[in-house]
């Protein structure tokens, strides 16, 4: 058995470093971009593609296309019906080898950590095993440490949650120690973790068509500004890094309209279950959660929403391929962990209280809402990605059907019934008045009766008073609002006996401390003074110690955005990583996995994606990369490029076959440009004054009217792009510039219907579609609740 071992070791057909053959990744996920919307084509099931291979249809959405009509693909270019090929998705991807120089052995890439966007034609490499056996006769200072986790910027947020971790880590070191009756320093530690925020990006979420054409009369916004984050954790298991914690947050700040209005919402978590220790894994997650939920009321928001609700048979969060052994919590588990993490946040004062949704705003038909009664959707948080909009969806055009089916009833018996009218309000949102004709909405209703058997799963979390949230509701002035510090009041209570806080009598007097506090803080004449102290013409009667008492914030964040197109979203990632076999399902993938994620975020520049070669279908790491000028995504590599052009690989098969007009552009993939802060930072002012006078010049009618140089040059180049012969597929330059700018536009154009910029809604539409992956794993999960309940 070993001769043999030595023998495929010697011929290359097995790793040096693992002893294994073929390693197969998962199987490429495919989605279908026809009518039936970005659903997944089922393995080994037949489907059609382009010749580029970046669009695939179905078999009946094949059949529904038209033979005469063009199809326009993802990059703008239109190709005939005829022109699809037909594949079978029966595909295994496989690993990638690396030959060592030294022992000419062959290695996986993975297994050997190889970075493939780092490979140079004249660069030489040595396996782990030779570079260990030589170690003593290479200087130290020819190997460049490679940039980890810990040199990625720090931000105020990344700071409060990593200082955070480490208090929660110290206690508990500190409980395990007593249990085992033994010494904190004989408990084994977890080191070399990092929390980063890789993502913090200004956004613009988008009311769903449904709920803005039913509402928006009715005062309804369109659109709900928002700041999302993704918040990661790393930690260091042998010496290298590895990820394996990620949240993606919503941030509403003080300038979005109500009911967003300072509300955060945990949109997703996703872990992989190699943290070391493993009794401390609970606590490193916990303990992120709630230092978030501390970092946020500190800066003035006052309610944090939490949908709990496991993932959906086949689908990931965020991270890509989980691990066989890792299983996906039960909803009731999943439910019990998160108000496991809400009962220590509340007992260390940073959660005032925990409601489900239903209590907040569906009980008692919701007359006991706390900012008025409850009567429609329009009072209701409203985040992407959560269950309410995509199930108001489908309640909404269920009602519309029936009203419009009882509308041909009443009209084939010729009834003159009038139809009740809906309450509306007297006054306006900061001073309602008098409620009038009012009753309960039907959406509102349905919407009740749909999550009045799941209300657990729906979290409402209060971390500043109702009195503060109801004045935020209504518009009102909170700038010079007072609350108390609870977490403050939790020090000084402990210190003496933390038991009166769940006792009934600490319960009774913490309800009267808060009344208190509420009828001071009704009080006109409460301000600071110029030294810091407080003054009040109002006796401070009921009033605990005035250093209990804390101005709230404006919710601003003063940590800078950070941009990073892998992470805009969790869809994005994950494309990313499925796109790039990015696996997480064992320890020595999530290694190579976190190592190319880590590459990407320290070199935000360096491409996304490798041009494959369209003869060999390898990726094109490095030497020179021949593209196709007639086609809009045709690349070869130096290997395939002479015979192919030549037709010598087309005798032999047609597979190889290309048109011999075509004409090549060879790329040097090994050129680098520029890349520092400096540069990122003018680039960035220059993009934001580009799109500036893109929609100038867009409405703008141009001479005599306006007689701006900058304006007449962008119409021109408005021109050029509609009648160029060359286009961008084919190098134009001028094209690609300005098309790339028009798709940064479209990222952030909120209008509904034509936008008047050119391009923009086919931009638009094919961003659409990307989302509608998004929407449509939002859906299967809000179903599988649903037939859950």
């Amino acid at each position: 058995m070993k001769t043999e071992q030595q023998i495929l070791k010697r011929k290359g057909d097995i790793c040096a470093l693992c002893g294994s053959q073929r390693r197969l990744f998962e199987p490429t996920v495919l989605y279908c971009n026809g009518a039936c919307g970005m659903q997944r084509i089922r393995r080994n099931a037949a489907y059609y593609t382009d010749p580029s291979r970046l669009n695939h249809w179905c078999v009946p959405c094949f059949g529904l296309l038209r033979e005469n009509q063009p199809i326009v693909l993802d990059d703008g270019s239109e190709v005939q019906k005829a022109n699809l090929q037909k594949l079978k998705n029966d595909a295994l991807p496989e690993e990638a080898w690396v030959q060592c120089d030294d022992c000419h052995g062959w290695v996986h890439q993975i297994c050997a950590l190889f970075n493939g966007r780092k490979n140079k034609t004249a660069a030489s490499y040595s396996c782990p095993k030779c570079y260990i056996k030589d170690k003593r006769k290479r200087d130290d200072d020819e190997v460049t440490p490679v940039k980890c986790a810990k040199d990625l910027p720090h931000c105020k947020m990344s700071e409060a949650l990593e200082d955070g971790l480490y208090k929660a880590l110290d206690k508990a070191y500190e409980e395990k120690a007593k249990e085992l009756q033994c010494s904190p320093d004989q408990i084994e530690k977890a080191e070399g973790l990092s929390i980063r925020v890789v993502s913090n990006m200004e956004k613009k979420h988008m009311v769903r068509d449904e709920m803005y054409e039913r509402y928006s009369k009715r005062g309804y916004s369109s659109e709900f500004p928002v700041r999302s984050k993704c918040v990661l954790l790393f930690q260091s298991i042998h010496g290298v890094d590895v990820l394996l914690f990620g949240m993606y947050v919503y941030e509403y700040d003080h300038n979005c309209p109500a009911p967003n209005r300072r509300r955060v919402y945990i949109s997703y978590l996703d872990s992989i279950h190699y943290f070391q220790p493993r009794c401390f894994r609970t606590t490193i997650y916990h303990s992120i959660l709630i230092e978030y939920l501390r970092f946020v009321k500190e800066r003035g928001f006052h309610t944090a929403h939490i949908w709990s609700c496991p993932p959906s048979k086949g689908d990931d969060y965020i991270f890509y391929c989980h691990p066989a052994q890792q299983l996906t919590p039960r909803d009731d588990m999943l439910c019990a962990w998160y108000h496991g993490m809400l009962d220590h946040a509340k007992a260390e004062g940073v959660v005032l209280e925990v409601k489900s949704l239903y209590d907040e705003y569906f009980k008692n038909e919701g007359k006991d809402a706390f900012a008025g009664p409850a009567v429609d959707p329009m009072c209701l948080p409203y985040f992407e990605g959560d269950y309410i909009p995509g199930e108001i969806e489908n309640i909404i055009k269920d009602v519309n059907l029936e009203e419009e089916a009882k509308k041909k009833e009443l009209a084939g018996k010729g009834s003159a019934r009038s139809q009740r009218k809906i309450g509306r309000k007297q006054g306006t949102r900061s001073n309602p008045g008098e409620l009038v004709n009012q009753e309960r909405d039907k959406v509102m209703l349905r919407l009740g009766q749909a999550m009045s058997n799941m209300k657990q799963n729906f979290m409402v979390v209060h971390l500043r008073s109702r009195k503060f949230a109801a004045a935020v509701e209504r518009g009102e002035d909170v700038s010079n609002w007072m609350e108390k510090d609870e977490e403050e009041e939790v020090k000084m209570t402990k210190g003496k006996d933390s038991s009166i806080l769940y006792s009934g009598e600490g319960k009774a007097k913490a309800e009267d401390d808060d009344a208190s506090m509420v009828e001071s803080l009704d009080a006109p004449s409460v301000t600071i003074s110029d030294d810091g102290s407080e003054r009040s013409g109002k006796s401070k009667k009921g009033m605990k110690s005035s250093s209990t008492m804390k101005p709230v914030a404006c919710t601003d964040d003063e940590d800078p955005s950070v941009e990073s197109e892998c992470f805009d979203s969790r869809q994005q990632f994950l494309n990313y990583c499925q796109a790039n076999h990015f696996q997480f399902d064992e320890l020595r993938r999530a290694k190579h996995s976190t190592m190319m994620v880590l590459f990407h975020l320290h070199n935000p520049n360096a491409p996304k994606f490798l041009q494959q070669c369209g003869a060999c279908y390898r990726e094109i790491t490095h030497g020179i990369r021949y593209h196709c000028n007639n086609c809009s995504n045709f690349d070869l590599c130096q290997d395939c490029y002479e015979p192919v052009t030549t037709g010598v690989w087309a005798q032999r098969d047609p597979r190889f076959a290309h048109d011999k007009k075509h004409t090549f552009t060879p790329v040097d993939m090994e050129a680098s440009g520029g890349d520092n802060q400096k540069d990122r930072q003018e680039r960035a002012k220059a993009i934001k004054m580009h799109l500036e006078l893109l929609s100038h010049a867009a409405n703008c009618n141009g001479p005599p009217g306006c007689s701006l140089n900058n304006c007449i040059r962008m119409k021109k180049l408005f021109e050029h792009v509609r009648t160029c012969s060359v286009t961008y597929k084919r190098g134009c330059k001028v094209c690609a510039r300005l098309l790339a700018l028009l798709s940064m536009h479209a990222r952030l154009c909120t209008v509904r219907g034509t936008c008047a910029i050119p391009f923009c809604d086919r931009i638009r539409e094919r961003n659409r579609r990307l989302r509608q992956q998004q929407q449509l794993m939002d859906d299967r999960r809000r179903q599988a609740q649903n037939e859950l309940y």
